[in-house]
């Protein structure tokens, strides 16, 4: 039989098939519970889920049952017994959505592998969207055995940490789950030819008793209705968020001390910086080696953030050099590398180390993030927005009346259907990046750029272009979902990646601020639909003996960073804290709670800033050989450095360092525009940013709680607006009144 003779049969299977998935009656059954359009069912020893749509019962899974001994129906559960276990089925309705979902509680007399397989049924050939883990998403593709396998490490082979699955096709969807946290569990998805299923299973194996709670969603919802599933899981899970080793004040304030060390000279010492530190990188930098010749920064323009600090530090009378600091990154950067004949800089630069190091950076393939000599829609439009907010601070940093020059060239970068091309030459004409599936990724970066020009012009072309850019964003996000946002690491640009969820967030947030249309709003919650599924939808074991381990930190509301082709990343105890941007998400996230008032918004964005506040000090760095180069430094942030020479099955990206650390200014940010504990009279809420708990909020008294096992004063907002200081001792519980 030939391929086209099987590829024929397999349609007509399918086909034929139909009549047993979409049914005008549920099924002959043993047991059944029915909420509505939603239907389980028992049919000999397999279960069954069903949703009513267009007149049809839709079968959307099954699961079929080992060791059946009944299956009854008890007080409007589904009760079944089995050789080694009691299961409890039963329905639960999230107030805030208005979901209806059905929880699984299995009570294991010997668990074993505690094995819970899902067979799940498209309503065509393949899905439209499957979120299978935070390195596993599809579109327009069904899921396959976990790829990449990798027998050399423990941490990159088989199957993944993800809490949750979910796919959808047709207008309808099925999602799985599980609750505990506390217990280690791989992920694991199966496809034959006629089956698609996914497996959640213990990590280690349990003689004996023990209880598991499973969830099962189906109904009606496409690719972002797995943000909201993300959301009833957010609120079911009792699991704990990560508590910082310092507050956010300090934590700042000790990773900008190791700016000092990666000083440059450009023009004059200190106007620029760099960027990295490597160490065990392929077997080349035992002792840690910084490059003597880099300048800028690779990935974003981190020395325009520098320059906007010191220039507050020295408003607020921290730093008297702070103003001259400013004043030579600014020209520096907006004064030099300039491309072609245009008014606009390059916002990174690369000396011959890190252009030719392999696999680093300007290389074809693998790295090459940006290319010398190309203007970049990701890092220009970040470096004009930061460097707006100098000028609208000061515009004497400036030798010229910057926004104004530079104008007429950011529009000519505009495409006629309001997209903006990732790359371009050096003449500002556009530059095709080999192997890319889209060249307008990070179009959105451009709008809060526009505006900020649009706030200091009032030039109406502005306005015109980032309303254009807009609306060609809500064109994407209609067409291409969560890839709308775009693959931010050019080495991966068909994988979506934070930045381009922020960068989303961002530009929609700005949009409300400065329009106030309430739609942009409700564009900016959307895109946190699409976005939130990776901040619950995975949970990472600790490497034992790793220094997560020892500070027993869990993956709770942890963002991760980039999604590339490979099992979890995190598992390697490396990019889980790794990328900055995540900072910046948490500034974002609170800024959306400011204007919608939904506090799920505020206890992500806790957990996301909590999630990068781990830093190695001189005591976690004992006997480190280059101590005093990585001392308050973070996890690696580029993990491919090390995967391809074996390096994670060592942990040695515990030993690897990036020195970009600027992105947790926005720490300082949140702490000054939404206080150390922040208050809504209106709401009732109360929420501790800074390292502080609320336990209980009554009329105008909250009763807090310091998280730090040391004296710790903070700042209280109400209602936005700063009302005073909150002092505790070590670990204590005080009685605040507003």
């Amino acid at each position: 039989m030939g391929y086209i003779d099987i590829r024929r049969d397999k349609i007509v299977d399918y086909t034929n098939r139909a009549k047993y998935y979409k049914l005008p009656e549920l099924p002959e059954h043993s047991a059944e519970i029915v909420s509505g359009d939603r239907a389980v069912v028992v049919c000999g020893d397999v279960v069954r889920a069903y949703f009513r749509h267009n007149g049809l019962w839709r079968k959307k899974a099954e699961r079929k049952i080992d060791g059946m001994v009944s299956a009854t129906v008890e007080n409007d559960a589904i009760v079944i017994t089995t050789s080694c276990s009691k299961e409890r089925i039963s329905w639960a309705t999230d107030v805030t959505s208005g979901e209806t979902y059905a929880i699984w509680k299995i009570e294991y007399s010997n668990a074993g592998d505690g094995v819970f397989r899902s067979s799940y049924f498209n309503e065509g050939p393949v899905a439209d969207f499957t979120y299978f883990s935070l390195k596993y998403i599809l579109r327009k593709q069904n899921a396959t055995p976990y790829p990449f396998d990798k027998d050399w490490s423990e941490y990159l082979r088989g199957g993944a940490n993800n809490r949750i699955f979910y796919t959808c096709s047709g207008s309808l969807y099925f999602g799985c789950a599980y609750l505990e946290t506390a217990i280690d569990r791989l992920s694991l998805a199966e496809r034959d030819d006629t089956e698609l299923a996914q497996v959640f299973r213990l990590c280690d194996s349990v003689s004996g008793p023990l209880s598991l709670n499973y969830l099962w969603f189906f109904g009606r919802g496409g690719e972002e209705h797995a943000g909201v599933l993300s959301d009833i899981m957010w609120r079911l899970d009792d699991s704990p968020v990560h508590t910082p080793q310092t507050d956010m004040i300090d934590f700042v304030t000790k990773h900008t001390s190791i700016w000092k060390r990666s000083e440059l000279t450009g023009l004059v010492p200190g106007d620029h910086y760099a960027a990295h530190f490597f160490s065990e990188f392929f077997g080349q930098f035992k002792d840690g080696y910084r490059p003597p010749d880099q300048f800028g920064c690779s990935w974003l323009e981190y020395d325009m953030l520098k320059a906007g600090e010191f220039l507050r530090r020295w408003k607020a009378g921290e730093d008297p050099n702070g103003r001259e600091h400013a004043r030579a990154i600014v020209d520096f950067y907006i004064y030099h590398h300039f491309a072609g004949d245009s008014k606009l800089t390059y916002p990174f630069h690369t000396g011959d180390f890190m252009r030719n190091i392999m696999p680093f950076c300007e290389k074809t393939g693998w790295g090459a993030p940006f290319e010398a000599e190309a203007l970049d829609s990701l890092a220009l439009p970040e470096m004009i927005y930061d460097a707006m907010h100098i000028y609208m601070e000061d515009e004497s940093l400036f030798k010229t009346r910057y926004p104004f020059d530079t104008i007429d060239d950011v529009l000519k970068l505009q495409q006629p259907d309001g997209h903006f091309r990732r790359l371009y030459n050096s003449d500002l004409t556009p530059k095709e990046k080999a192997g890319w599936i889209s060249q307008y990724s990070e179009t959105q970066t451009w709008i809060p750029a526009l505006i900020m020009l649009h706030k200091a012009t009032g030039d109406a072309r502005l306005r015109e272009a980032y309303l254009k850019t807009a609306e060609r964003c809500l064109r994407d996000i209609d067409e291409l979902g969560l890839f709308s946002m775009g693959g931010c690491e050019t080495d991966y640009p068909d994988f979506w990646d934070v930045d381009g969820y922020r960068t989303m967030l961002w530009a929609f947030l700005d949009l409300y601020d400065y329009e106030k249309d309430k739609r942009f709003l409700d564009v900016a919650e959307r895109v946190q639909l699409f976005g939130n599924i990776m901040q619950v939808g995975y949970n990472i074991p600790c490497v034992p003996g790793s220094f997560y381990d020892k500070l027993n930190w869990k993956s709770r509301g942890m963002i991760s960073t980039s999604y590339y082709t490979w099992p979890d990343y995190s598992r390697t105890q490396c990019t889980a804290t790794g990328n900055q941007s995540v900072a910046w998400v948490a500034y974002l996230l609170l800024r959306l709670y400011r204007a919608t008032g939904k506090a799920i918004y505020a206890s992500r964005a806790i957990a996301t800033f909590r999630q990068v506040m781990v830093f190695r000090d001189e005591k976690n760095l004992e006997g480190n050989p280059f101590r005093d180069q990585i001392l308050y430094s973070i996890y690696e942030n580029n993990p491919q450095m090390d995967d391809e020479s074996g390096l994670y099955k060592k942990s040695y990206p515990e030993n690897s360092y990036s020195l970009f650390t600027d992105l947790y200014l926005y720490l300082g940010t949140i702490y000054r525009e939404f206080g150390g504990i922040m208050v809504s009279s209106k709401s009732g809420e109360a929420f501790g940013l800074d390292c502080v708990s609320v336990l209980k909020v009554s009329g105008r008294t909250i009763v807090v709680r310091n998280e730090l096992d040391r004296n710790h004063t903070t700042s209280l907002y109400v209602d936005g607006k700063p009302t005073g200081m909150v002092s505790f001792k070590p670990n204590e519980t005080v009685e605040v009144k507003f």
